[in-house]
C-alpha cells in the first residue's frame, strides 16, 4: 500500500494486478508508515503478514488511522480478470516458494500444487499466510463488510486511465509504468527440460545472487511473455468451479468495473446523442 499525506492519496496493491509496476512509479510520494513497503512483518498474534498486500480488514485492525485517512483521501486499486489472474498467482508462487518458473512445472506438479492452493483457500483462514497472499480475494482489498472503500477502480485492461487519473491527482500529465511480474514461457518449448535441470545444477553451485543474476539473463533470452488467453492448465471442471464459487464477488466487480468504463466511454464520444431519433418536424 501507498499512503501519501501530503498528496492525500492511497494506492491498495492489489496482488497481481499489475500492483507492483503501479507502486514503483508512486512510491517516492510515499510518507506513511514505513511497514507499508515491506513484504514480510511478523505480528505478535497473528502471524507473518505481508504489509504491501493488506485487504482492508486488517488494515481497520492493525492501523486505524490509516484506514480512516483511506476513506477520505482519493483512493486507487486495480482489478483483474479473476481467471488469468488466478494463473498468474501460481505462476509467483512458483518463483516465490517452489524456486522454478512457471513454465519449469510439468502438468502433474501444477495439478498437485493446484490443489494445495485451493485446499488452503477452502480453510478459510482468518489471516492469509505470505505464501498465498497473492490468491486472496481482490474485493477484500476495496471492500469491508459489503461496503466499497476504494473510490477509483480500473480494470488492468485499462492501466493507462490510472496514469492519467493517478498522475492529475499528483499535478503532472501522467505517470509512466512498466510491466513488472509477467506470466512467462518458453520461446522454444524443447528448452523446458533443460532448462529445468541445469537451473537446479546451477543452484547448487553458485552462491544465490550469482545464481539469481544468471536466472534473470536467462529469462529474457530463453522466455517470453504468455498468451493471457491460453490456460490449459487449469481448463477443467475442478479447477474452474473453484474460481467462479471463491471468487464470485471478484468476478463481478471486475465485470462491473469494465461495464461502467463502457458506459463512460460510450457517453464521452457523443455514440448516445448520435443514436437517438432526429426530432420531429
Amino acid at each position: 500500500m501507498i499512503l501519501s499525506d501530503r498528496h492525500r492519496f492511497v494506492f491498495i496493491h492489489v496482488p497481481k494486478c499489475a500492483g507492483t509496476s503501479v507502486r514503483n512509479a508512486v512510491r517516492p510520494y510515499h510518507d506513511a508508515d514505513e511497514r507499508f513497503l515491506k513484504a514480510v512483518e511478523r505480528h505478535p498474534e497473528l502471524g507473518e503478514i505481508d504489509f504491501r498486500h493488506l485487504p482492508l480488514r486488517l488494515l481497520r485492525d492493525l492501523d486505524p488511522e490509516a484506514f480512516e485517512k483511506l476513506k477520505i483521501y482519493e483512493s486507487y486499486a486495480l482489478l483483474r480478470d479473476p481467471f488469468q489472474r488466478f494463473r498468474s498467482a501460481m505462476s509467483q508462487r512458483a518463483k516465490m516458494y517452489l524456486g522454478k518458473e512457471f513454465a519449469q512445472l510439468g502438468p502433474e506438479e501444477i495439478r498437485e500444487e493446484t490443489e494445495n492452493v485451493i485446499a488452503y483457500l477452502n480453510s478459510e483462514p482468518e489471516v492469509i499466510a505470505p505464501g498465498f497472499i497473492h490468491f486472496a480475494r481482490q474485493s477484500d482489498f476495496v471492500r469491508v463488510d459489503d461496503v466499497l472503500l476504494v473510490r477509483n477502480l480500473y480494470p488492468v485492461e485499462r492501466l493507462d486511465l490510472l496514469a492519467v487519473a493517478l498522475g492529475g491527482h499528483l499535478g503532472i500529465e501522467r505517470l509512466e509504468f512498466g510491466h513488472i511480474n509477467q506470466t512467462t514461457t518458453f520461446r522454444h518449448p524443447q528448452l523446458k527440460h533443460v532448462m529445468r535441470q541445469g537451473s537446479a545444477m546451477v543452484r547448487r553451485i553458485l552462491p544465490q545472487p550469482a545464481h539469481q543474476a544468471l536466472r534473470d539473463t536467462a529469462r529474457r533470452l530463453f522466455m517470453r511473455p504468455s498468451d493471457p488467453a491460453v490456460l490449459p492448465e487449469f481448463d477443467d471442471d475442478g479447477v474452474r468451479g473453484f474460481i467462479e464459487s471463491y471468487y464470485a464477488t471478484d468476478i463481478a466487480l471486475h465485470r462491473e468495473v469494465l461495464a461502467e468504463l463502457a458506459t463512460q466511454s460510450y457517453h464521452s464520444t457523443g455514440l448516445e446523442a448520435s443514436t437517438k431519433p432526429a426530432p420531429g418536424p
